[in-house]
């Protein structure tokens, strides 16, 4: 592969989940995208200072970001993400920016849940289908 060249990640479900584990990520939200039908993780990571801008080409169903991924390996990386509709991508783009928005609260010991909180998470941050996930190749 050439560097800058979009490697295909795969279709699958967006989901943003809260960790309620005890330690330093607890009360932290992570971006996951798990394939469909297989339930490989394709994605993971932190949202926490990133910028989730639009891709003109797409009309509103496209992202793009800079960060470090669990999914792979710990590097750097650009993603893209796609969606069918503009709805879609809205709701993901506002539960993007929900994430980071708690997981900087959470770095500085706001809004951390106690030992006895048991959230329901799906109930604040749904899960989204069919998105698309590509990175450049390196």
């Amino acid at each position: 592969d050439d560097e800058g060249t979009w490697v295909y990640r795969g279709e699958g479900q967006v989901k943003f989940i809260r960790s309620l584990e005890e330690g330093y990520n607890r009360g932290m939200i992570r971006m996951e995208l798990t394939k469909n039908c297989t339930l490989e993780v394709l994605m993971c990571h932190e949202v926490t200072h990133e910028d989730a801008k639009p891709m003109n080409s797409n009309k509103g169903k496209a992202y793009t970001w800079i960060c470090k991924d669990w999914a792979y390996n710990t590097t750097k990386k650009t993603f893209a993400i796609r969606f069918n509709d503009s709805m879609q991508a809205l709701e993901w783009k506002q539960m993007f920016e929900q994430s980071k928005i708690n997981n900087c609260n959470v770095r500085r010991g706001v809004g951390v849940p106690d030992a006895a909180a048991v959230d329901d998470v799906t109930s604040t941050f749904k899960s989204l289908s069919t998105a698309t996930a590509a990175s450049p190749s390196k």
